[in-house]
Order: structure tokens, then sequence, then C-alpha cells
């Protein structure tokens, strides 16, 4: 049982890292918020570090140096909302964390070191 965890936890992280894309850097931002309305930025660059909301606006990406360094699927993890699409809407920079509205009013947090994902409201 041991050995086909490993393997599947093996083979998740490397299907996970090939499904990230290549971000575009004219589409990343200094600020440390972006709200999708407003603009067509998709990625937030702090610390040299970019965190980058891929074209299916459900998942982020962080990149260093160009080099995955994790990647989250918001709406698996959190589940889809019950009002509006099951889309990222906002994304911002905390100190530790990336704040992420999905939905209407669903509300994320982002571990920036490890990406783990939680549903806060």
């Amino acid at each position: 049982m041991k050995q086909f965890l490993k393997l599947s936890m093996l083979t998740f992280m490397v299907t996970q890292t090939g499904i990230a894309q290549k971000y575009n850097d004219a589409l990343i931002s200094q600020n440390s918020e972006i709200n999708f309305s407003k603009t067509q930025k998709r990625g937030i660059k702090k610390n040299n570090i970019i965190y980058y909301v891929e074209n299916d606006l459900q998942t982020i990406s962080a990149y260093k140096r160009s080099k995955l360094q994790w990647q989250t699927n918001v709406i698996s993890a959190c589940g889809k909302p019950k009002l509006g699409e099951p889309e990222i809407r906002y994304i911002g920079y905390n100190s530790n964390k990336l704040l992420i509205v999905m939905g209407k009013h669903n509300f994320a947090e982002i571990d920036i070191l490890n990406g783990n994902t939680t549903l806060v409201g």
C-alpha cells in the first residue's frame, strides 16, 4: 500500500509540473493585487517569485527563475462556488499567503511556500 501511495504522489507531482504553461512577462504586475475585471494582468511578482493565474482562470502557479515551484487548482481544492463562475476573480499578495476571490463571494488562501489551498468562506 505504501508503494502505491508513493507511486501515486510521484505521478501526481510529475503530471502537475507538466501542465504549467510558460507565463507572459507582459502580463506580470509589480502591484500586490490584481482584479481581473479591471486589468488584463495575470500575475504578481514578489520577492523574485511570480504567482501566475493560468489560462483556465482556476489554476495558480508559482515560478522562481522561470522554474515551476508549485501549482494548485483553486476550484478543485475548494469546490465550485455557489454563485458566479468557477474562476478566479481577484488575487492579492500578503506576506505569507495569496488571497483569492472566486465566483461571486468565495474566498481562499494559498500558502506561498507550498501552494496549500484553504477555503476560508
